[in-house]
């Protein structure tokens, strides 16, 4: 009769032979890895050929859009000196030489006139020669100190604020930078960066009472500016534009960019603002001041 069960010593050999086939298994599936790991794809010449194509042509895309950007770029005065990087943007300048001209900034660099804006890296002449009407350098301010013992110390603590204007001075709305602004009196730094600001996010002024949208400016304060005859300021194509594009404008509300861009989804593209007069959101007064800033393209 044939035995049903191992003994002791057959179980130890048979479990020893159990452990020493795993141990193999694992080795063997660890080398399979290893290999795998180490082991390159290559790539065949045609494939190669191809994937060099086609990271060629997405630079060739980038280049494209930045070409386009740029060209339609709107330039409008800047002084490159305190610009900030979306006002450089918008000027025209790409965005690798919006990164030059910051860096340069943050060295301690700075641009004495327009003429010295040509040493920005990358900037091609033709490019130069575009900008160069709209950049605005204004002169040092001179340090005026309390003491002599002040100016050898040259300690900031001791500078006197900018020298105001003693009598009315009558100044360009639409070009007049911060430092010169600080030189009205009743307006400092925190006013003069308010106005400029509004400036940017309008477009440009299209008259002086346009101030009275900036909280907090001293009475009377529109005498001090004039807006010229032949006023271009920059304009958006309401049709062409995104919600965020159209929000950002300070004429423009929320609810009033949602009846935009709800109308045109619905019926297609403005023709004019009449197209939009029956609804309550609107007003005469709102199309009147929103109508040197959209064009319905």
């Amino acid at each position: 009769m044939s035995r049903l069960f191992l003994s002791r010593s057959e179980k130890r050999g048979l479990l020893l032979l159990l452990f020493l086939l795993l141990c193999v298994s694992g080795g063997l599936l660890y080398v399979g890895m290893t290999e795998r790991e180490g082991t390159s794809v290559q790539l065949s010449p045609e494939d190669a050929t191809e994937l060099e194509a086609f990271a060629e042509a997405t630079k060739e895309r980038k280049r494209q859009r930045e070409a386009e950007r740029t060209a339609f770029a709107t330039p409008f005065p800047f002084n490159p000196n305190t610009a900030d990087s979306a006002t450089l943007i918008n000027v025209g300048l790409k965005s690798w030489q919006v990164k030059n001209l910051l860096a340069y900034r943050r060295a301690g660099g700075r641009w004495k006139d327009a003429e010295d804006f040509k040493r920005l890296y990358g900037l091609s002449e033709e490019e130069y020669q575009r900008l160069r009407p709209y950049i605005q350098i204004p002169p040092p301010v001179r340090e005026v100190y309390f003491t002599e013992h002040d100016r050898a110390r040259q300690d900031s603590l001791y500078r006197l604020r900018p020298e105001k204007f003693t009598e009315l001075t009558v100044l360009d709305l639409n070009t007049v930078d911060t430092l010169t602004l600080r030189k009205i009196p009743g307006i400092g730094v925190g006013y003069s960066r308010s106005i400029v600001s509004y400036r940017q996010r309008l477009g440009g002024f299209v008259s002086v009472a346009q101030l009275k949208d900036i909280e907090g400016l001293p009475e009377r304060i529109e005498e001090w500016f004039s807006v010229g005859e032949n006023i271009e300021v920059r304009t958006i194509s309401i049709n062409k534009s995104d919600f965020k594009t159209l929000v950002r404008h300070p004429y423009l509300s929320y609810e009033q960019v949602k009846v935009i861009t709800t109308h045109i989804r619905k019926y297609g593209p403005l023709r004019s603002w009449k197209d939009l007069q029956l609804y309550p959101e609107f007003t005469p007064q709102d199309f009147e001041r929103l109508t040197p800033y959209f064009v319905f393209e």
